[in-house]
């Protein structure tokens, strides 16, 4: 609220002035002279009852916080002795001096410049003038005072002001009083109270704006430089999966044998990222008798467990030594699946894990077919025929006597029985208590080791095993012969 009184009249119209308790009276006279046309000359500032001095700031005359006053006091032209004239001159000279500062601080170029080296105005030049700013529109004046510079040749007039602190927010660990914009504490580094709203009337000055400015461009640049990193890691990642063996990215000892490998003399399993010498890569790839091969390293307190991965497991290996691999993994899924069948062609390699309602491998290496069953390759005979066949051919034939015997062992040992209508020898695989005989098409109950219908055939449960019949089970173990 500004009070203007002179011998004629008093009144009072509200003016705000947004201001650092930090803000010289040089620099409050330069911001009224800016918004309402009084010469800095016909400002005389008073504040806790004394004289304010241009070099004073307003914390040290005690305006610390909102609703502070201080008094401003307007000389007329003719007692500050300003005339228009000198008025004029004085801003002309200021422009010329801003003009030339600006001048002699470029940089020099041509013969002698030194680089790095800024003109320095003559000292006769250089001023204690305020500085020089762009022509800008002013506020308008409160009602009562004429405006620009007829105001100076008025009668005095005595104002009151109510001084506004500086807008900002205090640090929590330091208490300095921050500029609203600032993310930060400038001071320690203290973080932004959470809450906090920069006020809608608040306008950053020049400095501020340039930080800003400078804060954004800084932010872009991080983001561009963090997309490059990304595009230049996916190109990495690209490359580096295009390689059956990963280098080693830098020098490292080997583990195993402790010998020192320079970048790229190595391999980097993809698991696990542990570096290691080739040599002892393939050594224990060739030494192992698993299906995969772990990781080989290993101390005291840890032993990793990650697996390599086929491809660095063939780049490691010969061709030779690669198939030899291969065979020992089928060798060994073999010995480990329950339900696997070996080709009966000697030497053939070929096998089968087969379910529970096929009897029949076709090999593709031999071309043979065979009898699971059977366990054996019997053409143009079926299971009654060969059986039958083989029981002859046991008293003269050592195969045929082996084969008969391997039957005759899975009957004593319940993992094979005899069809209770055609004898013909058959095994249950897998799955339910109900199998059918391959010759007579008999349903048989594996449980009770009997026909599971009567002799009218499905249906009938005037014979066979009588499962469900009455609600009641065939077996106390039976797993569904239906």
């Amino acid at each position: 609220m500004v009070g203007v009184a002179d011998a004629q009249s008093e009144t009072y119209i509200p003016v705000t002035l947004l201001l650092s308790p930090h803000t010289t009276i040089s620099q409050l006279k330069d911001k009224v002279s800016g918004d309402y046309g009084f010469h800095p000359s016909l400002q005389r500032w008073v504040i806790g009852k004394r004289l304010a001095q241009d070099a004073h700031s307003l914390f040290s005359h005690g305006v610390r916080q909102d609703g502070d006053q201080a008094y401003l006091y307007i000389m007329s032209a003719q007692a500050a002795h300003v005339t228009r004239h000198s008025l004029l001159q004085d801003q002309e000279q200021q422009r010329l001096d801003s003009i030339m500062d600006s001048m002699y601080s470029l940089t020099p170029r041509g013969p002698g410049a030194v680089a790095g080296e800024k003109c320095v105005a003559p000292t006769s030049r250089r001023k204690t003038l305020p500085p020089v700013v762009a022509p800008r529109p002013k506020k308008p004046l409160p009602q009562g005072l004429a405006p620009g510079l007829d105001t100076l040749f008025y009668s005095s007039a005595f104002v009151s002001l109510r001084i506004c602190a500086q807008l900002g927010w205090s640090c929590g660990e330091c208490t300095y009083v921050n500029k609203p914009t600032r993310p930060g504490c400038e001071m320690c580094g203290g973080e932004r109270p959470a809450g906090y709203q920069i006020p809608e009337v608040y306008l950053p000055d020049h400095e501020e704006t340039h930080r800003i400015q400078q804060e954004e461009l800084a932010m872009l640049q991080y983001r561009q430089a963090l997309e490059e990193e990304r595009v230049k890691n996916f190109q990495d990642l690209l490359e580096t999966d295009g390689q059956s063996l990963v280098p080693n990215p830098a020098p490292v000892d080997c583990p195993i044998c402790f010998c020192s490998l320079e970048a790229g003399e190595g391999a980097t399993l993809r698991d696990c990222l542990h570096s290691f010498c080739r040599d002892c890569l393939k050594g224990t790839i060739v030494n192992s008798q698993d299906a995969e091969i772990t990781c080989p390293y290993g101390d005291d307190e840890y032993s990793c467990n990650s697996m390599l991965q086929d491809r660095e497991i063939q780049a490691l290996l010969s061709p030779d030594e690669h198939r030899k691999f291969l065979e020992l993994r089928l060798s060994i899924a073999e010995s480990r699946s329950e339900h696997s069948f070996h080709c009966q062609t000697p030497d053939c390699p070929g096998w089968c894990i087969y379910e529970d309602q096929v009897n029949q491998f076709d090999c593709e290496l031999c071309k043979e077919a065979n009898c699971i069953l059977c366990k054996a390759i019997h053409k143009d005979m079926n299971c009654k025929e060969y059986q039958d066949d083989l029981r002859i051919r046991a008293e003269n034939d050592q195969a045929a006597n082996q084969t008969n015997q391997m039957l005759q062992g899975l009957l004593q040992n319940g993992e094979a029985m005899r069809c209770p209508r055609c004898e013909v020898i058959v095994q249950k695989k897998d799955g339910c208590d109900w199998l059918c005989c391959l010759m007579c098409k008999t349903e048989i109950c594996w449980v009770t080791r009997q026909a599971r219908w009567g002799p009218k055939g499905k249906g009938d449960t005037s014979g066979g095993c009588k499962c469900r019949v009455n609600g009641k089970i065939c077996h106390p173990n039976c797993q569904n012969c239906h």
